[in-house]
């Protein structure tokens, strides 16, 4: 059976490996494919969706240009199909600004450790 992509998301965590999926934003019309470390998986506080705080390497970003990469970002998981665990390590230390306590989620699942 397949795993969910809550299972995908938390099976790269832990394994802290970097994660590739088609993404579909708020004013995208279509799926672009996007390269992340996954850092911080909780529930957004104000709409309640499960999300995912990114540190997108590479990839379309509606958002933002690839000259601007890398950067932080955060993706809602009901957005996001073909999620597959890439061999790549995510980095040691986490990148810039990171805070594992997102003040962005009601509720974190997992969070990695600065």
């Amino acid at each position: 059976m397949a795993k969910s992509v809550d299972e995908l998301i938390l099976e790269a965590m832990e394994k802290r490996k970097i994660i590739v999926f088609d993404y579909s934003g708020e004013e995208e019309v279509g799926y672009h494919t996007r390269e992340v470390e996954p850092w911080c998986y909780g529930v957004h506080k104000d709409t309640g969706n499960h999300v995912l705080r990114a540190y997108q390497i590479a990839g379309y970003s509606e958002s933002g240009y690839p000259s601007e990469m890398p950067f932080w970002r955060i993706d809602r998981l009901d957005r996001m199909r073909n999620v597959q665990l890439t061999e790549r390590d995510i980095r040691a230390n986490s990148p810039p600004h990171y805070n594992p306590d997102d003040s962005d989620m009601s509720k974190i699942f997992k969070s990695l450790p600065k």
